[in-house]
């Protein structure tokens, strides 16, 4: 609630005798109140409320606009920290013909499958315009999610339609999943360094995020279970696979490692797998996910790396359970992923072949500007 102008607070030590704290934190408290110009200290009478630049109901406020505005952006940098903007300015810096963006992973301009999808649209509106344009389930598109599961299968996760969610990104992913699993001043676990996004996301819900060290092949996990056993986090996050922004692929031993030191402690892993259908050599490294035999892993992928990212369109994939748990969380703010982006990944990958066509041209794009 609010309290009226004028009104004294308890002394420092009655309040700190009555919330059973230091009678210095009370006296920080109170220096950091007035140093926000809410309350006021007297000589005499005591620490006083003063009057609230924010109360809207104020006759006599004359601001140029409404009060609540004037509060929306002071703890900004508190909960997202210093980078609370960079993420935006990166996506605004990398748009147009003349940018050559190394801060973001994003699609090379050339490769965007335009056509492929232009005739894909038309397809979808001309056989199925009702659904293609209208609203889906907040699961996804059911022929949409058989394809990726299909296609999961294939690199030795054993997922099933039921065990997917489509997204709109994989941010929204990693928002829901810590939505569901964290409470403030619950602890993540992330590889050092990491995408800023998801270290904004952890923050911005009040955990604490924990970095363990990477090396040429991935986590030190050598060090992780030291973490585990001292904070006993509510998750791991880690992108294994062509980590973001090292580049590099958790050697097999320590993915090993990882899900044991997960499965001993009973914490719950978000891989994050963006890139691994763009590899150049050898072959495609399997997902952490596929080595799980304990459900310890809660898988996250999209297609804004391999197709574009103007599809908005991603998944989850988790025990049945929690993918009913997360629906419920995801329907309160997004009541469905983009239908026609749904619509035309699900078409890409019932067509022979379209999808990895495609993904053969990427690598040999990718590798050639590589070499």
């Amino acid at each position: 609630g609010q309290l009226a102008e004028g009104t004294r607070l308890p002394t420092e030590r009655a309040l700190a005798s009555a919330l059973g704290v230091n009678r210095t934190t009370v006296m920080n408290a109170y220096n950091e109140l007035a140093s926000d110009g809410l309350v006021e200290g007297h000589v005499g009478r005591g620490t006083l409320v003063k009057r609230n630049q924010f109360n809207y109901l104020d006759d006599d406020y004359d601001a140029d606009g409404p009060s609540w505005l004037f509060g929306l952006p002071t703890s900004e940098r508190e909960i997202l920290g210093p980078d609370a903007r960079l993420l935006s300015e990166l996506a605004s810096a990398s748009i147009g013909d003349d940018v050559i963006s190394l801060a973001a992973g994003t699609p090379a301009a050339d490769v965007l499958p335009a056509e492929m999808l232009n005739t894909i649209f038309a397809d979808s509106l001309v056989r199925s315009r009702q659904n293609a344009l209208g609203y889906c389930p907040v699961e996804g598109l059911l022929s949409l999610r058989r394809g990726i599961a299909a296609r999961m299968r294939k690199h030795g996760v054993a997922v099933d339609a039921q065990n997917i969610l489509i997204l709109s990104g994989s941010t929204q992913g990693i928002g829901l999943v810590g939505r569901f699993m964290l409470n403030p001043g619950d602890e993540v676990v992330v590889e050092v360094p990491t995408y800023l996004g998801a270290i904004q996301t952890f923050r911005a819900l009040g955990a604490r995020v924990i970095g363990v060290p990477t090396d040429s092949d991935g986590m030190r996990v050598d060090l992780l279970e030291t973490i585990l056993a001292r904070h006993r986090p509510r998750l791991i996050y880690t992108l294994p696979t062509f980590q973001n922004p090292t580049g590099v692929v958790m050697s097999p031993e320590r993915r090993r490692r990882l899900l044991l030191l997960a499965r001993r402690y009973q914490t719950p892993i978000l891989e994050d797998d963006p890139y691994s259908e763009v590899y150049f050599e050898g072959k495609q490294p399997q997902p952490l996910k596929a080595l799980d035999t304990h459900s310890q892993v809660i898988y996250l992928s999209t297609f804004s790396k391999i197709l574009a990212p103007g599809l908005r369109v991603a998944w989850l994939a988790a025990p049945e359970p929690m993918i009913e748990r997360l629906s419920l969380h995801k329907q309160i703010f997004d009541l469905n992923t983009n239908a026609l982006g749904q619509w035309a990944v699900a078409e890409i990958l019932q067509r022979d072949n379209l999808m990895d066509n495609h993904l053969s041209m990427l690598r040999h794009y990718y590798q050639n500007k590589r070499d």
